[in-house]
């Protein structure tokens, strides 16, 4: 190998090395951790869905998701008539769990208070009303 020859091969060879230390240091999570979110809450949506109701005590209020400033995401009402409760708990457990490992990646994001609502059997639906 010549002297030119080998001074071009260390040239490419130091380049390639340098450039691979070039790639991206970013967590791919955050976007599959808020791809998961979505789908979780959209399951959670799905399963709830079903509102109707005979009574108030079927009516049930769920704390779905962690602000990184704490407390709930969002509180979710549904109903126990066509609800298994367990189900939606767990759903929401897992919304939960997502958004606090989402929190701790990417730090804080919106801390605007969200109201702590009450459910009420209404019109043969479950309804519900912010506490103030």
């Amino acid at each position: 190998m010549s002297r030119s020859s080998y001074s071009k091969f260390l040239v490419t060879t130091a380049s390639l090395l340098i450039l691979s230390g070039c790639v991206s240091t970013s967590d791919s999570t955050p976007a599959n951790g808020n791809t998961n979110v979505s789908k979780l809450n959209s399951a959670l949506a799905e399963l709830v869905q079903d509102n109707s109701c005979t009574a108030s005590f079927q009516c049930k209020v769920l704390e779905v998701g962690q602000r990184a400033c704490g407390g709930p995401s969002r509180y979710v009402v549904y109903s126990t008539l066509h609800t298994q409760q367990e189900n939606a708990e767990q759903l929401a457990d897992q919304i939960t769990q997502q958004e606090t490992a989402d929190n701790k990646t990417n730090g804080l994001n919106d801390c605007l208070p969200v109201l702590p609502v009450q459910a009420l059997c209404i019109d043969q639906q479950c309804q519900s009303f912010e506490l103030k």
